[in-house]
């Protein structure tokens, strides 16, 4: 299995030893080691997310930092990692491994001795639910509890998100721009066809279009209020010039 994995030369100046492999679905896994720092840089390149990078930098088992390299944004990148635990888990470094020190549950593959073998056999529901940590003083390997885990996730999503301002800012452009083009685009409809029943069907055309240029382009979630105005004011002119016209 190690054969999967094959040097290549290091991205990251600083960092002297690097690996990839691509997993038969396509997707390109990358990891670089920094021997000084004791940083390990592991990066999944996703084939069905059309190529989107993320990234995570990882020092004595403690995450230091997550992103989507993309974007260049932080971004929480256990779900993007963790699919591909047992690939990054037959890196063939030694040293690399140790430094991952069970970070996103990459563990390197176990190798028992005859006591192990022993000990295994006479308790194997105790080593499977509690695993060694003997050596953890001597790697300087930090585990996290589930409550650790979750507050660290629940963290770090909300570093992703940012503050209230920071996501109206990040937003604000984008939403005028589409309400600006609709008003603008259902301006041109009446004037050129003088019917509340098509200016109705061009804003409720107009409305669905915002919400799936923002789930599909922009890459974020789809703001409502903005999508049942232009459905709301649709639906009216719809029904009036149906009705009484």
């Amino acid at each position: 299995m190690k054969q999967v994995w094959r040097k290549q030369k290091p991205r990251t100046p600083g960092f002297i030893r690097a690996f990839t492999m691509e997993t038969p679905l396509g997707d390109v896994l990358e990891a670089e080691f920094n021997f000084h720092e004791r940083l390990v840089r592991l990066a999944v390149e996703i084939k069905e997310e059309k190529g989107r990078m993320y990234g995570a930098t990882v020092k004595n088992g403690t995450v230091q930092g997550e992103k989507d390299i993309t974007s260049g944004r932080a971004y929480p990148v256990f779900r993007k990692i963790w699919p591909f635990r047992e690939y990054f888990s037959i890196l063939p470094d030694k040293d690399m491994l140790a430094c991952i020190g069970g970070a996103y549950e990459i563990y390197p593959p176990f190798v028992p001795d005859a006591q192990e073998k022993n000990r295994s056999s006479r308790l194997p529901l105790q080593s499977a639910l509690f695993p060694s940590t003997r050596y953890d003083s001597i790697f300087g390997i930090v585990r996290e509890t589930r409550f650790q885990r979750w507050r660290r996730e629940r963290r770090e999503a909300r570093e992703a998100r940012g503050s209230l301002w920071l996501r109206f800012k990040r937003r604000v452009w984008g939403d005028l721009q589409d309400i600006c083009m609709g008003v603008g685009f259902g301006c041109l409809v009446y004037y050129l066809y003088y019917d509340y029943v098509v200016l109705g069907l061009t804003l409720g055309i107009l409305g669905m279009a915002a919400g799936l240029l923002d789930f599909l382009v922009r890459k974020r979630s789809v703001l409502m209020t903005k999508v049942l105005s232009f459905l709301s004011f649709g639906s009216y002119f719809f029904y009036n010039g149906y009705v009484y016209f």
